[in-house]
């Protein structure tokens, strides 16, 4: 798909496109990605795509619906803006691939917001845990760019919860608990136990040190137990700051740690494909 300044080629900005075309450079490079909005179709095969805020006419491979998430890569920006489609929101009804493609687009929406949210992190870690989500939407809020690729991350997640079903938990992307980690994503769902219902809660990210973390939390009542398995436990120091800058103390709660367990071989792959896949 090329777009073309004089607005001639198969994926167009409308007017003034040697102005528009300028702007969606600024600050790009072939080989990004970049996630779009389906806004309308126009003709067979061509649709309206909103990208950073820009209205692009598109010319599309699949046929999502509109208001669909679509995901492109930058293959080039000179002499002409060529995008390449990598996929469109799952709806196939093929569970199997219907969750391989939510998964996809919800990793790529994911790397995108924290690859914007990097020159933040320094601010956004220097918060105390409780005052950190105030902070985030104050960045939200400053940042447009910011706040639409953390809004894509959202959607995508929406789609994620529409396909598991509430059964399996509901999945939540918080990257302010850890904003220091990587691939942050929280699962909560509702545990049967006796005659008594817990809540469980599961917060996993990815370090350097550590590799992939994963945090369980259950809470009843006033009481809350949480477990934690390490891909590397290795870096006890790394793990104590991180449970530090993750597990607050709240007012009325205490939070008692049950123990520390290397992550299990069958939960590499990440709370994404037990919630898709399992089962």
């Amino acid at each position: 798909m090329r777009v073309r300044g004089n607005g001639s080629g198969p994926f167009d900005f409308g007017g003034n496109n040697e102005r528009r075309s300028a702007q969606f450079r600024q600050g790009r490079r072939p080989g990004q990605k970049v996630r779009g909005t389906l806004v309308k179709w126009v003709s067979e095969g061509m649709a309206w795509v909103l990208i950073d805020g820009h209205h692009l006419l598109a010319q599309l491979q699949t046929r999502p619906s509109e208001g669909a998430q679509l995901l492109f890569l930058i293959t080039r920006l000179e002499p002409d803006i060529v995008l390449k489609e990598l996929s469109g929101v799952p709806g196939t009804g093929n569970p199997v691939g219907d969750g391989l493609a939510a998964a996809k687009s919800f990793e790529a929406a994911r790397t995108l917001f924290e690859n914007r949210l990097r020159p933040h992190i320094p601010d956004l870690a220097a918060k105390g845990p409780l005052h950190r989500p105030a902070r985030f939407i104050t960045l939200l809020a400053k940042d447009s760019s910011l706040f639409a690729a953390y809004t894509d991350a959202l959607v995508c997640a929406g789609r994620i919860n529409l396909l598991a079903g509430p059964t399996s938990g509901m999945v939540a992307y918080q990257p302010w608990l850890a904003p220091r980690s990587r691939r942050q994503l929280t699962c909560a769902r509702t545990v049967a136990a006796s005659a008594n219902e817990l809540t469980e809660i599961i917060v996993e990210c990815e370090t350097r040190e550590l590799g992939l973390v994963r945090v369980e939390f259950l809470h009843k009542g006033a009481s809350v137990g949480y477990r934690v398995k390490v891909q590397r436990p290795a870096g006890s120091e790394s793990l104590k700051r991180l449970l530090l800058d993750t597990v607050p103390a709240s007012a009325g709660t205490e939070a008692q740690c049950l123990g520390v367990t290397k992550l299990p071989a069958n939960e590499h792959g990440g709370l994404l494909a037990a919630l898709l896949f399992s089962g």
